[in-house]
């Protein structure tokens, strides 16, 4: 069994391959140290095309710049948008082109995109593309059914991570990576069925 988690290589990417390692999973990491780009199309589709089989995909891939309205540049924007959105819908299109009926797609969401959820100043871009994952796990999980694809989501609050501490918000992280990974073991699992279009928020 094959496993495709984006930013592999990150605090909580890390703890998801070796959740899903755990789990007995062949775990391939999709990160640009890993030299894959999940927001480059093509790369995607090749490595995509070179997994003899395909049974989860995690998009955790992400990126912060945590500047204020005023002061953010498109480029930090479309940078933002393209790793936290517009990857997660490369890979996931791809999943849904090869994966065989019984896979699972989980995205890594965040309390950032929730309603509601306490919001902090230099986080609009990151704000808008969790907002916009959250929504597109819905979307997903309706196309999905009729290919027999689960997709669910998890928003985690603080977590202890390199981009909490860049983040600047004035919070204690309330969560370790090996936390939220063991949920998302859990979603990537016959043990969710028949679970779909579901967000976790996790906020302890």
């Amino acid at each position: 069994m094959i496993a495709v988690v984006t930013g592999g290589s990150g605090g909580l990417g890390r703890a998801i391959c070796a959740e899903l390692e755990g789990r007995g999973y062949e775990v391939r990491s999709w990160s640009r140290r890993d030299g894959v780009d999940a927001t480059d199309e093509a790369a995607v589709a090749a490595a995509a095309a070179a997994l003899p089989s395909w049974e989860v995909l995690v998009n955790n891939a992400a990126v912060l710049v945590p500047k204020r309205v005023v002061e953010t540049s498109l480029a930090d924007w479309s940078a933002t948008l393209e790793a936290g959105l517009t990857a997660a819908f490369l890979c996931s299109r791809e999943a849904f082109r090869r994966m065989r009926p019984g896979g699972v797609i989980v995205n890594v969401s965040s309390l950032s995109g929730v309603r509601d959820a306490e919001k902090f100043p230099g986080m609009a871009a990151y704000v808008a593309a969790k907002s916009g994952l959250a929504g597109l796990t819905e979307a997903l999980a309706v196309e999905g059914r009729e290919l027999g694809i689960r997709v669910n989501a998890v928003s985690p609050g603080s977590i202890d991570t390199p981009m909490l501490a860049l983040s600047g918000a004035p919070r204690e992280p309330s969560l370790k990576p090996p936390q939220v990974a063991r949920l998302i073991g859990w979603l990537a699992s016959p043990e969710s069925a028949p679970m779909t279009g579901a967000n976790l928020r996790i906020d302890p």
